[in-house]
């Protein structure tokens, strides 16, 4: 029986040891197919394979028939890391690829794939076998495009002229906006400034901009500054709040829905604002702005939360629950 040639990781990891040992000298072909336990054509895809991915100077001597470095190479990780440090790089660079595709990140494919290479080896995984982290796909939103004359526009400190249309609008209106940022929020982009006509802090989705009408232009008016972090740090999701104030929200959660709250808060939240944690409840006190996210986040939990307070908060998510009942009796 032809014996299985073995994983492809270990093939190059038992050709990088023997080129190693022998200080320069070729290695002949002969010896690595023994050692690989492989054939003469999977040898070379190997060999080439190194050379493409891991950038690694091996010549082939043919007097001798045999491989060699011709410069000092070593396919492991030069950096030690911890499983554990391996498999928090191997996320992140999972992560990077899911945006591969936006022009901002274009110039990172090569790198990242050489991170998801170098990662793959020191777990010891083939390409070929499954992938042992799932991340969900990220759809491709319209707008994606408009992200790099975006980013060079806020960094020149310029203006912007675009048109843009709301979901529930037949026609474009045009804005003057000085922008801020650029903001992800539920895989959707927006774009976040001073618009010049209202004097006000607005987001606009990326995907609802006509990108010919994007221009930029230089202007005397100043906009004021903006802190983002500080700003969205007391609201869910992409709405503008400037008149809003935050506000005491008290949530009692199921023990079960509470084991999902706890471990992926949808707001962060102190040890002291718990107010019971017992094997029939779990009570919090969010501190935060109320808006439309809010409902929805809350609504998607269903019967696993109930609010408890304030009590305009609990009037509204009656009425969407109401509603949505309503449709389900037509």
């Amino acid at each position: 029986m032809k014996k299985i040639s073995q994983p492809q990781f270990e093939r190059l990891q038992k050709i990088n040891t023997r080129l190693n040992q022998w200080g320069g000298k070729p290695v002949p072909t002969a010896e690595l197919m023994r050692l690989c336990e492989c054939s003469e054509k999977t040898l070379k895809n190997d060999i080439g394979y190194l050379r493409d991915t891991y950038n690694a100077k091996i010549y082939f001597d043919r007097k001798q028939k045999g491989y060699r470095y011709l410069d000092k190479f070593d396919l492991d990780v030069s950096v030690a890391l911890s499983e554990r440090e391996l498999a928090a790089l191997e996320a992140a660079v999972g992560t990077l690829a899911q945006f591969s595709h936006l022009a901002p990140f274009r110039e990172l494919r090569s790198a990242v794939s050489k991170l998801e290479q170098a990662v793959r080896f020191k777990f010891r995984q083939p390409a070929e076998q499954a992938e042992l982290l799932h991340f969900e796909n990220v759809p491709i939103i319209p707008g994606g495009e408009l992200i790099a004359p975006l980013l060079d526009i806020i960094r020149g400190g310029q203006w912007v002229r675009f048109q843009h249309r709301k979901f529930d609008a037949i026609h474009f209106n045009t804005y003057h906006l000085f922008p801020y940022i650029i903001k992800e929020h539920r895989n959707r982009w927006y774009l976040v400034g001073w618009e010049k006509t209202r004097q006000e802090i607005r987001a606009f989705g990326l995907e609802r901009i006509l990108d010919s009408s994007l221009m930029a232009f230089e202007s005397n008016e100043t906009a004021p500054a903006f802190a983002p972090k500080a700003y969205y740090e007391k609201s869910l999701g992409i709405a503008i709040y400037d008149k809003e104030a935050p506000e005491d929200v008290i949530l009692s959660f199921t023990s079960y829905q509470a084991n999902y709250f706890k471990t992926q808060p949808f707001y962060p939240y102190q040890q002291e604002d718990v107010l019971i944690d017992n094997e029939n409840e779990f009570r919090v006190k969010l501190h935060l702005i109320i808006n439309k996210e809010m409902v929805y986040e809350l609504a998607r939990l269903g019967a696993g939360v109930c609010v408890l307070a304030p009590e305009r908060l609990v009037r509204e998510m009656k009425e969407f629950h109401e509603a949505a009942l309503e449709r389900y009796k037509k």
